[in-house]
């Protein structure tokens, strides 16, 4: 169980608008079904991640790219009503991330992402000033500028770099290559032969791996952790929640074993309680 506070988390990636809606069916069966509840949350892996960082014990920083629109004010109203250092989080001319989610009665979800436009990937504007302060980084890869720039510099550091591994991209695969810790979804595990050969594959990059498997678990090269039983209310950004509560014991000086299960335990109570927990609530369902 992470227990060591003062640790800062640098995340790195998009952040995202979610328009949430609950429904009774989906795919719906008539061309207009009634939505029960509709609201807006805070999306994107390390965005969400972040707020996971704070709420869990630690302190997090987003850096990323938004729009000077009413979409990317409410982004970074959402990450800095629960705590999370958004100077880098720079705004350019343009049209911010958003998303559009539905939500089954069993928390199950389907998301329908709208990148934005407008925003140019360079990032020699992030200050190694914003590495230096850090004890792991977070990337998600949505901004693959971004991510190298402060991966190559947080391996000089030697500090771990924890990368949410979830697209299939060249790109993407020289962020998993300078990560320390690289979690992938069992979506790219099913484009690489399965959770095992896509383990390997990472392994052979020098980067320790792993692939998350839902309501089972998390699959790693020793065996599998389980996931944790509960009743689902939504589980939009578990897995974020999931790789911020990685990231975190991992710069508390944990091991990789007490860190997914850290990680499960966060990642099942965001979908039983539709929110990411505090660390109290978590550490009550690691002691059960």
């Amino acid at each position: 169980m992470p227990g060591q506070a003062g640790v800062h988390v640098l995340c790195v990636g998009m952040g995202f608008l979610d328009t949430r809606l609950c429904v009774e069916r989906f795919p719906p069966k008539f061309h207009r079904e009634t939505a029960s509840k509709r609201f807006d949350a805070l999306g994107g892996p390390a965005a969400v991640g972040a707020v996971a960082v704070v709420r869990l014990g630690g302190s997090a920083s987003f850096w990323g790219r938004r729009g000077t629109d009413p979409a990317g004010d409410r982004i970074a109203s959402l990450l800095q009503a629960q705590g999370v250092d958004t100077d880098g989080y720079r705004a350019f001319p343009g049209t911010s991330p958003t998303c559009e989610v539905f939500i089954r009665p069993d928390g199950d979800r389907f998301l329908f992402p709208y990148f934005g436009e407008g925003m140019p990937p360079d990032a020699e504007w992030i200050p190694d000033q914003a590495i230096d302060s850090a004890d792991a980084v977070l990337i998600d890869g949505r901004w693959p500028e971004g991510g190298m720039r402060v991966a190559t510099r947080a391996a000089r550091r030697g500090i771990p770099i924890v990368h949410d591994f979830d697209q299939d991209r060249p790109e993407i695969w020289e962020i998993a290559r300078c990560a320390t810790h690289a979690i992938a979804d069992e979506d790219l595990a099913a484009t690489h032969g399965g959770v095992q050969p896509l383990i390997k594959k990472v392994q052979q990059l020098g980067t320790w791996g792993a692939v998350t498997l839902g309501d089972r678990g998390v699959a790693h090269a020793g065996g599998i952790i389980p996931a944790f039983p509960v009743e689902a209310l939504d589980s939009t950004g578990a897995g974020d929640v999931f790789h911020g509560a990685f990231a975190l014991a991992m710069a508390q000086g944990q091991g990789e074993a007490a860190a997914l299960r850290f990680g499960c335990a966060s990642g099942a109570l965001h979908c039983q309680f539709g929110r990411v927990p505090e660390l109290t609530e978590v550490a009550r369902l690691l002691r059960a």
